[in-house]
């Protein structure tokens, strides 16, 4: 799986798409939001914004990693006609599925990373330990969506899997509360809000890094529901588009 994991990884970083739309795109988001917005809070203010902006940005950065990655990827190989030829490899189908959800989560790593320097370097976002801490929540968090993109990947072709792709992020981002404060929603949205892995993946790495009050078995919790979810549902599919390609 390890072996196959890195093939993943090193095909994606080559890609020059993954470069502008993983890397630059949040880190620019970022920057602007927080800038155009910083004569508007105080000197303290400005810290707890800019922090927990950065922490949506992270999670946007790997929810976009991770479907780009492993949907829009897997779409086209089966299309391509590489997937029925890994399907006759003595890779098993938890490799093959695990490869793909492990490269995802490497992919992200450098976006995240990206984010956070911006963040430290520009917006002025105080550098401690607690950064580490936060990146390990987003690196968890993110096992949901390596997990999902797998899915997006085998069940739609290479024409439908970008749109399938961009609607999930955009859900995630807007009703994960990464577009728009928990605190502006109706009470019924926020709570669905509560327990979407992307909303967790901000709410907790800013309250790590700002010393906020969270809970961090609810977050576990809602990682793992999720995360085994689609996990499951990806070694299914897997199985499914397997035989339809034989």
């Amino acid at each position: 799986m390890l072996s196959y994991t890195r093939f993943e990884l090193l095909r994606t970083l080559r890609n020059p798409r993954f470069l502008v739309m993983t890397l630059l795109l949040p880190v620019l988001i970022n920057v602007a939001f927080v800038q155009l917005n910083a004569a508007r809070h105080s000197a303290a203010e400005l810290q707890t914004f800019a922090t927990a902006y950065m922490m949506d940005m992270a999670a946007f950065a790997t929810v976009s990693a991770c479907l780009s990655t492993a949907g829009n990827r897997l779409a086209q190989e089966r299309s391509s006609g590489w997937f029925s030829y890994l399907t006759l490899t003595p890779l098993r189908p938890i490799d093959i599925v695990g490869g793909k959800i492990l490269a995802s989560i490497a992919v992200g790593v450098p976006a995240v990373i990206a984010v956070f320097a911006s963040a430290v370097l520009i917006n002025g976002v105080r550098v401690n330990a607690l950064l580490l801490a936060a990146l390990g929540i987003v690196i968890l968090g993110s096992v949901t969506f390596a997990a999902l993109g797998t899915v997006v990947g085998l069940i739609t072709t290479g024409e439908t899997a970008y749109a399938a792709s961009m609607i999930a992020l955009m859900f995630f981002a807007i009703v994960g509360g990464l577009w728009m404060p928990r605190e502006s929603m109706p009470e019924w949205l926020g709570a669905v809000t509560e327990l979407t892995p992307s909303y967790q993946i901000a709410h907790m790495g800013s309250g790590l890094v700002t010393g906020a009050s969270v809970s961090i078995m609810e977050a576990l919790l809602v990682f793992g529901v999720w995360a085994v979810a689609f996990i499951v549902s990806a070694l299914f599919a897997y199985r499914h588009s397997a035989v339809a390609t034989r």
